[in-house]
Formats: C-alpha cells, sequence, structure tokens
C-alpha cells in the first residue's frame, strides 16, 4: 500500500498535469474526436506513471530530472491531438512545460528553506496558484500566445527553439542539488526572464501587425478593397525599374465607366458605390493574379500587368470590357446596364513613368470620343490625334 508521501507525490503531480493540459488547450484547438483525445492522455499517463513508481524524494536532483524528461512524453498526445502546424505545437508545449516546471521548481526550492513540518506545503502552494491563474491566462494571454504561434509557424520557425532552450535551462537546473540561496536567486532571476522575454515577443509581434494593418489601410481603396492611387503608383515605379534592369515590358490600362454620373444621379450613390464594388470584382476575375487592380480615382480603375506585351495587354482588356458588358447589374428591382472604356500602352525605352500614364489616358480618352464601350491601344491611335490630346 503506497505510504503517504506517495499519495502526495501522486496528488501533486496529477495537479500538475492538469494545469499543463488546460494550458494546451488553452492555446491550442483540438481536432480529434474527444474518445481518441481522452485516449492518447490516459496511455501517455499510464506509462509516465509506470516509470515514475514508486515515488521517490522530489528534492533528489536525479528523481526530479527523470520526471521532467518523462514529461516530455506528452509531446506525443499534443503533436496527434491538436491541428496546429508542427512548428506551433512544439513552441507551445516546451512553453507550458518549461514555464510551470520552473514556477514549480521555485516552490520546490521554498519547500527547502521554509521548514514548515508539512511536507511539500509550498509546491501545494504554488500548484494552486497556478490552477487558480488559469482563468486569468485565458482571458489575458490566450490571444497574444496565438498571435505568437500563427507568426511563428508564417514567418519565424526558427523561434520554436527557444521554449526548448529554455526547457534546458530547466533541467540544469533540476540537476543542481545543492538547494543554495545563490541558485534560488538565480532560479528566480531566470523564470521572470524567461516570463519577460515572452511579452516582450508578444509586444513586438502585436506591433508588428499593427504596423502592418497600418500600411494596409493606407494602400487599400476603403470602398471597393483594391489598392488606391498611392499604392499603384509605388507598383508603376517598382516595375519601371525592373524594366531598366532586364528589359522586361510592362502594360498599363487606364479603365473608365461609361456615363457614371448619370447612375449616380438617377439612382443614387449607394447605387453607384454598389456598381462599383461589383465591377471591381469583374475586373479582378478578368486578369491574372499578378496583375494589379487599383482605383485611379473616382470611376476610374488602373490596371498593372506585369511581363505583358501589346497584343496580351489588349486580349485582357478586351476580357474586362466583355465581361462588364454582358453582365447584368442591379440595385433594388433596378437592372442597370454598365459599360466601360479602356485604354491600353505598353512602356518603351522612350518612355518615362509619366509617360506610360499619360498614354494609357490619351487612349482611354479616344475611346471615349469614339463611342466609348471599347478597348484601344495607344499605338493604334493616329499622330495627330495623340498631339490633339497633349
Amino acid at each position: 500500500m503506497p505510504n503517504s508521501f506517495s499519495i502526495l507525490h501522486l496528488f501533486t503531480g496529477s495537479l500538475y498535469l492538469a494545469v499543463n493540459l488546460i494550458l494546451l488547450y488553452i492555446f491550442l484547438t483540438p481536432r480529434r474526436s474527444r474518445f481518441f483525445q481522452a485516449a492518447a492522455l490516459i496511455i501517455t499517463g499510464l506509462v509516465v506513471y509506470y516509470f515514475c513508481y514508486p515515488y521517490n524524494d522530489l528534492f533528489n536532483p536525479r528523481f526530479l530530472f527523470r520526471d521532467y524528461l518523462l514529461g516530455t512524453m506528452f509531446l506525443i498526445p499534443c503533436v496527434l491531438i491538436f491541428k496546429e502546424s508542427l512548428q506551433a505545437k512544439i513552441f507551445v508545449f516546451f512553453m507550458n512545460f518549461s514555464l510551470t516546471q520552473l514556477t514549480f521548481l521555485n516552490f520546490i526550492y521554498l519547500d527547502h528553506f521554509i521548514k514548515t513540518g508539512i511536507p511539500q506545503v509550498c509546491v501545494m502552494i504554488g500548484l494552486i496558484f497556478e490552477f487558480a491563474a488559469l482563468p486569468l491566462i485565458n482571458r489575458f494571454f490566450k490571444a497574444p500566445v496565438k498571435d505568437i504561434i500563427r507568426t511563428l509557424s508564417r514567418q519565424y520557425p526558427v523561434f520554436t527553439l527557444f521554449p526548448i532552450i529554455s526547457f534546458l535551462l530547466l533541467a540544469y537546473y533540476a540537476l543542481q542539488g545543492n538547494f543554495t540561496v545563490s541558485t534560488f536567486i538565480t532560479l528566480v532571476l531566470s523564470t521572470m526572464l524567461i516570463f519577460f522575454t515572452y511579452y516582450l515577443m508578444s509586444i513586438s509581434i502585436t506591433a508588428t501587425r499593427r504596423q502592418q494593418e497600418l500600411e494596409l489601410i493606407s494602400n487599400t481603396d476603403s470602398l471597393t478593397g483594391i489598392s488606391n492611387r498611392r499604392h499603384i503608383e509605388r507598383r508603376i515605379k517598382e516595375e519601371f525599374k525592373r524594366y531598366q534592369k532586364n528589359g522586361m515590358e510592362f502594360a498599363v490600362i487606364i479603365a473608365d465607366i461609361d456615363f457614371f454620373k448619370n447612375i449616380n444621379d438617377r439612382f443614387g450613390h449607394d447605387c453607384g458605390d454598389k456598381i462599383l464594388i461589383e465591377i471591381v470584382k469583374d475586373i479582378s476575375r478578368s486578369v491574372r493574379s499578378n496583375d494589379t487592380v487599383a482605383r485611379w480615382g473616382g470611376e476610374e480603375f488602373l490596371i498593372l500587368m506585369p511581363a505583358t506585351n501589346g497584343d496580351d495587354a489588349v486580349k485582357s482588356a478586351e476580357r474586362v470590357r466583355t465581361a462588364i458588358f454582358q453582365r447584368g447589374y442591379s440595385f433594388g428591382d433596378d437592372s442597370i446596364s454598365v459599360t466601360i472604356t479602356l485604354g491600353v500602352a505598353v512602356i518603351n525605352p522612350m518612355d518615362a513613368i509619366s509617360d506610360i500614364i499619360k498614354k494609357a489616358d490619351i487612349a482611354l480618352y479616344h475611346g471615349k470620343q469614339n463611342g466609348r464601350n471599347c478597348v484601344v491601344m495607344y499605338d493604334d491611335v493616329e499622330p495627330d490625334v495623340k498631339s490633339s490630346y497633349v
């Protein structure tokens, strides 16, 4: 029959395990059935219990180190149960394990220094403190940690090493059997430093995400969600530099909705806004994924087409024109026919950035003067007509 110390050790171990499992479920999302989750955790728990029993002196560094190593076996059900990336699961597992164990180890040292006469009283207080903090962790730390693991999975998987290094630091302290005040102070400072590092990591990622959101807002048209004039001008400069470097030509298409003012006057600006949004969707579906569609101003749109010659640009512009011409737009009970005129220009060695935009604009206005609902290539405009638009 197990003695009271073994029962107490089993209880503290079970409470510690419960804290870590709850933390996993706070930060990660299960993808398996509840039966599978329970089976995986119970089997792993029994294996760990088998190797840990009989329970020995908690202050013996050899047994403490053994328990830490056996605890890493729970990484197996963690990988099997949760749906996040492997890097995210390793990061969260070792983050939880190292932080809770470092806190646990602090209270083991306190138990050694404070002679209360009650075995492991400080350890029990520490575990109760960790358990009581779980609702606060769920409320205040769940979102920041999820931000961290999303960012690590996409951009910085190497940071997964940080909690593993923290665990190795934990293992080092577990092997220290002298229980001196200096070691305890170092342990406390190390624990605080690791907590603070995670805090700085969260603050940095949050600030980076906000910066990216602000940049997206500054580059996006608020109504249609596509690039705005500022962003497309920067993209044209980038393509122009690439053209100067490797000679890969690109095309610019400027499109203008025909008689859009009449739509606003007759059906109202809400209708006009809806038409703009729907037309943007039709334009985006008609061009390539690497083309950039931007709102140039009012009812005008600019399409930047990298690595595109004149023939391909005209074909793309014709696809856009046909898609909008054949589409039946509606607002409430009203059906609205919409057409669009497009001017096309391709960069050539004599052009500056402003020249290609001006050429597409001239082609557009030539189309406006000649019936609308058409595609006009700048090179097809007569020289005397070109000069009349200058």
